[in-house]
């Protein structure tokens, strides 16, 4: 049976059509510029609150500014232009004069008043709307038009306090719903499996009458999601990773030059054989949504999620014929590359030896508290996450990320190394998986107050891993100390000096190994005027313990290494992660003379490798906007090539082998270079 048009990496775009750009609007040339950007597949506005198409239902309201039938138009455009068509639908909300005539399509507060997203009613998924009129929309869909898939948009069970949101909650969990701003585990777990079984239900659906169509659930940041469920639950996972300027004020969003990368690596764990779809705004505002994203942000991104393996979904407010086309010929250029270049996007395998544990338990339950940015102010699992991968590109070790709940012994086949960055909420089963595989000989790194709580955020009274045999005990504050740096290879790699800077939290309440550590505590010293700011003895806590389990090794970092590096950038935690990481990993399969401002993402092909080279220098007080253009530099692949092509024109570069290792020069980075080494 062949693969699905949607296995592989697809050029998606999507305009976000207002419905008065309905007026005169041609679909011919909506199609037109899709494919000016190298857009194979176009996310096409749909149905639900605002149909763009001549419905027969009440339950959604023609776009009054429609003339004729604008769905049928295109996607009828498109077929002849050989593009994919995808229905965005959005039943998550109504329209405020269906309240009074539908109430019970609605979600409630406790006082019975309706809630509102941007000014619209949320629909409540177990009433009428979702479970009754949502399929008579497909219905009407899949009779009247031939299309390709469907996008969910904002797809997620709102809370809901009505008689039968109450009554439903109940049944299910034996529990009331909690109060608003209350967060509990048993009800957050019944909308996250309410969901996965309505989109299954909903896939079914669809699939039933169109096979080869895909289905897309998406949520900006997936309230209310079990992340493998729901990947399972939908044909592809789908995530935002828009990155703009001014994020989004109802619902601050992770903000950070690794976000493509991170969901495009967590999708290919989970779902090995589907090409994640990944949507970049261009909008550098997102409340106002008008004002253009600078052209170097947003290739930067979008190269970023292709490195990975992704398919990239640009989404343009209007038409690219608006009032801030600054970025328009970016990314007319970099869809043309996109489109010349498909092949080498097709068939990437990792090479990764180290995977990254991403943990939506400890992000739920443990310090973020369910904030998907994080807290500054208190650090958990995101910014310990954050840091840790920071910390792997700039020691140039590609990765894995693996999404928690759900852990299998096959997902670390090749890897060498786990690193466990704050996984503060570890579930048993998860810990069974990882346990036997350490005994296996792999070698587990785990930081901060990894295994405290269960996957609930229960404080756990017996260690959750036999591999690393030990609570983390309480914290303390370690502001104002250092560790001492005893072990004279990695005093060597640390130029000589005899101590690191500490600060934030260290867990003391562990066994120490039997080994002697390379890490102790001194201070922390409370008087650091400069004329007494002296660094003296006795060292006492380890801030870095190894333990043998079976033929493998667990080495227990209990501080917040990750986090520090990531609001920091301590240049000596990263040398700290390379000395643990060689003796088990190797050494990195990528080394080059370029500075920290260059990230290198390496992934096997079938006819060799593909080596990506994007460049992070700009302005260093403020987020990435437009990339300095960095002087030559030399790269060393671990490679078996003889031959080299700079894929951004085509030409040859000069290669030489080195025993094992692959030596090209690149003169000049841009945004980003792209290399297929054969």
């Amino acid at each position: 049976m062949a693969a699905p048009w949607w296995s592989e990496p697809v050029r998606f775009f999507q305009h976000l059509l207002r419905e008065e750009d309905a007026d005169g609007l041609d679909p011919e040339r909506l199609i037109a510029e899709a494919r000016s950007v190298g857009a194979a597949a176009y996310i096409v506005m749909g149905g639900g609150f605002s149909a763009w198409y001549p419905t027969a239902l009440s339950s959604q309201r023609v776009n009054p500014h429609l003339r004729g039938d604008f769905l049928a138009a295109v996607t009828t455009a498109a077929r002849r232009a050989g593009v994919k068509t995808i229905l965005r639908m959005d039943i998550s909300k109504g329209r405020p004069e269906w309240l009074e005539r539908n109430p019970d399509w609605f979600t409630r507060t406790p006082t019975g008043a309706p809630n509102l997203i941007w000014e619209m009613p949320q629909t409540c998924a177990t009433g009428p709307y979702w479970q009754v009129e949502n399929f008579a929309i497909l219905e009407e869909l899949l009779e009247g038009y031939e299309f390709d898939g469907l996008f969910y948009n904002y797809l997620n069970v709102g809370r809901c306090y009505c008689a039968r949101c109450q009554e439903i909650v109940a049944t299910a969990t034996g529990a009331d719903i909690p109060a608003p701003g209350r967060r509990e585990p048993l009800y957050e777990t019944w909308r996250q499996s309410y969901l996965a079984s309505y989109v299954r239900k909903l896939k079914a659906c669809v699939h039933e009458r169109n096979p080869a169509a895909v289905v897309i659930p998406y949520h900006h940041v997936r309230d209310g999601w079990r992340y493998r469920s729901m990947a399972d639950a939908g044909d592809l996972v789908s995530a935002q990773v828009s990155n703009p300027l001014v994020v989004n004020p109802v619902d601050p969003q992770p903000q950070w030059n690794h976000w493509a990368a991170e969901e495009a690596l967590a999708a290919r764990a989970v779902k090995p054989g589907a090409a994640p779809v990944l949507i970049q705004t261009g909008s550098a505002f997102f409340a106002s949504r008008q004002t253009a994203m600078p052209a170097g942000r947003i290739v930067r991104n979008l190269i970023q999620a292709a490195a990975h393996g992704a398919s990239t979904a640009p989404a343009v407010n209007g038409t690219l014929q608006q009032d801030d086309p600054r970025a328009v010929p970016a990314l007319r250029r970099l869809g043309r590359y996109f489109e010349s270049n498909a092949s080498w996007y097709r068939g990437l395998r990792s090479v990764a030896r180290i995977a990254l544990i991403r943990s939506q338990d400890s992000l739920d339950w443990g310090a973020d508290q369910g904030r998907p940015a994080g807290d500054p102010g208190r650090p958990g699992h995101v910014a310990e996450f954050r840091g840790l991968y920071e910390m792997l590109v700039r020691r140039r070790y590609p990765c894995d990320v693996i999404p928690d709940g759900g852990l299998r012994p096959g997902d670390f086949e090749r890897h060498a190394a786990v690193i466990l960055p704050a996984v503060s909420c570890l579930g048993g089963e998860d810990a069974a998986v990882l346990d036997e595989w350490v005994a296996g000989g792999g070698c587990l790194i785990a930081t901060a107050d990894t295994g405290g709580a269960a996957a609930d955020g229960t404080p756990r009274r017996v260690p959750a891993l036999a591999c690393l045999p030990s609570l983390p005990g309480r914290s303390r504050s370690i502001f104002g100390g250092y560790f001492e740096v005893s072990d004279p290879t990695l005093r060597a790699r640390l130029g000589g000096i005899p101590h690191i800077g500490a600060d934030g939290e260290l867990w003391t309440g562990a066994p120490e190994s039997t080994a002697a550590s390379e890490l102790r505590l001194l201070g922390p010293f409370r008087n650091n005027a400069p004329e007494f700011a002296l660094v003296r003895g006795p060292a006492t806590d380890p801030g870095f313990m190894r333990f043998r389990h079976g033929r493998g090794s667990a080495v227990w970092l209990p501080w917040r290494i990750g986090a520090l590096f990531h609001f920091h950038g301590i240049p000596d935690y990263a040398d700290l992660l390379g000395y643990v990481l060689e003796p088990t990993v190797g050494p990195p399969p990528i080394r080059s003379d370029a500075s920290d401002a260059v990230e290198f993402i390496l992934y096997g092909h079938p006819l060799g490798e593909v080596l990506h080279i994007l460049n992070g220098a700009a302005n260093q007080t403020k987020a990435l906007v437009e990339t300095t253009p960095i002087a030559g530099f030399t790269i060393r692949v671990r490679s078996k090539a003889n031959a080299a092509t700079l894929l951004n024109d085509g030409t040859p570069l000069p290669l030489e082998r080195d025993g094992e290792d692959a030596v090209l020069g690149l003169d000049r980075l841009e945004t980003f270079a792209a290399i297929a080494l054969t």
